[in-house]
């Protein structure tokens, strides 16, 4: 009996350590702070030093997974990703960081990938069998088939019958600091609904009736699209549905299964390794006429030939110009990392009065582009060197202007600093004087 009575003791015992080491488990992971901006920002040096290599910069996938989009093969959950973050999978070459970084850090990387999530997540899909084309009205005995869709994709080939509404809903993330659309590509007639944390949203025809736009909510929300195809025919109910930036430049990201096949043949990296690479292509957040130049330093910037001015500048890769090439020229090419300013914030010089830009070309020194170009009368050389991913220098010749003082207004960004050996920052314009060659430096750091 004594016997008996221990062991039930030592069970006991040993459901409770076992309850509370999963309690504790659960406690470490579930305070995640996904939105608090010092974990993220702490995140996203944590993520660069340990995951970008496999998962690229941008998240979108290299080696690894895409962590932005919504297929997850190891659990979705922010939980579970910081599990498997620390455990690792050695079969599939990811080693578990657990001895190299503490848990408050590895939960800093969570955040950050979470803070760059795009698209569904929980999908699930109900299908209703309707009598005819006519026929609008949903029902429960009309509910055929219904489920989760582990890629996180609106499948619009799931349907096997001739008259239906389908139905697709979950949480949906978009970019929290920009405005974005919902295209259905050649959607005129497309009898197709948004509802947005259960509001309907309403159609948008200003790029004409043949691409219908429904704008979404920034961040995360949730979402349901419900398709009838009446009496479309079979080609035009497997659905392109694409989300694209406020003014439809920009592909960003797709939401059906079709548009994910026609996107992943746009992806054509460009990435410079030994020296510098120069391109010339229509790119996201960047006026037409801009020339970008990116360093093997993954550090890049832009110069426009009509500004007379430095547009852009980016931490990373150089671009992804594989929608430009499949777009024909009319889609942007994507930078290939973090912007750290972009259009209509610029490094430019300011005049007294309105001035002409006249660009003249640019010839390469040491492999690096000179820019030559001239305002109202007088010339200019710019020559950009890298120091390194963080640190860039705008070298500067004012033709036949010794000793001359200059004002540049400055873009705004966070955690830039500019500095000038030849100068001093004032507010948010740069004060500077030319020296007996008419050269000056203007530093960038991002801290």
């Amino acid at each position: 009996m004594k016997i008996i009575i221990h062991s039930l003791l030592l069970s006991l015992l040993s459901i409770q350590f076992v309850m509370a080491t999963t309690k504790n488990d659960v406690k470490q992971t579930q305070h995640l702070q996904l939105d608090d901006p010092k974990a993220i920002s702490q995140g996203k040096i944590l993520y660069e030093q340990a995951c970008a290599a496999c998962h690229s910069r941008d998240l979108g996938g290299a080696f690894g997974f895409n962590l932005k989009d919504g297929e997850w093969i190891h659990g979705s959950e922010p939980q579970q990703v910081v599990q498997n973050i620390k455990k690792g999978f050695s079969s599939a070459g990811m080693p578990g960081f657990d001895s190299m970084f503490s848990t408050k850090e590895i939960k800093s990387m969570v955040a950050y990938i979470f803070s760059k999530r795009e698209g569904f997540n929980n999908l699930s899909f109900k299908l209703y069998q309707m009598k005819d084309a006519n026929d609008r009205v949903i029902s429960s005995d009309k509910l055929i088939k219904s489920g989760r869709l582990a890629n996180n994709l609106a499948d619009f080939q799931l349907p096997e019958v001739q008259h239906y509404i389908i139905e697709f809903e979950g949480n949906f993330y978009t970019p929290k600091n920009e405005p974005t659309r919902a295209w259905v590509q050649w959607g005129a007639n497309t009898n197709i609904t948004f509802e947005i944390d259960g509001e309907v949203v309403e159609r948008d025809n200003r790029f004409g009736e043949w691409f219908p736009t429904w704008p979404f909510k920034q961040g995360k929300q949730q979402l349901k699209i419900t398709y009838r195809s009446a009496d479309d025919k079979p080609h035009m109910k497997n659905l392109t549905l694409i989300v694209t930036n406020d003014d439809m430049g920009i592909k960003l990201f797709p939401v059906s299964t079709r548009a994910k096949a026609i996107m992943l043949g746009k992806k054509l990296e460009l990435k410079a390794t030994s020296q510098p690479i120069v391109q010339r292509v229509k790119t996201m957040n960047l006026p037409t006429y801009s020339i970008a130049v990116g360093f093997p330093q993954k550090i890049n910037f832009a110069f426009n030939t009509r500004h007379c001015s430095v547009v852009g500048l980016w931490q990373g890769d150089m671009l992804n110009i594989g929608p430009n090439i499949a777009g024909r020229g009319e889609d942007a090419s994507l930078p290939l990392g973090e912007w750290i300013f972009h259009f209509p914030s610029s490094l430019q010089l300011q005049q007294e009065q309105p001035s002409q830009c006249q660009y003249l070309g640019y010839h390469l020194v040491a492999g690096t582009p000179e820019f030559l170009y001239k305002i109202d009368d007088a010339e200019y050389h710019l020559l950009v060197s890298a120091n390194n991913n963080k640190t860039i220098d705008f070298h500067y010749t004012a033709v036949d202007l010794a000793n001359s003082s200059l004002q540049f207004k400055l873009p705004k960004a966070e955690n830039l600093l500019w500095t000038s050996p030849h100068g001093k920052v004032t507010d948010e314009y740069l004060h500077v004087t030319s020296d007996a060659f008419g050269k000056f430096i203007i530093s960038a750091q991002y801290q």
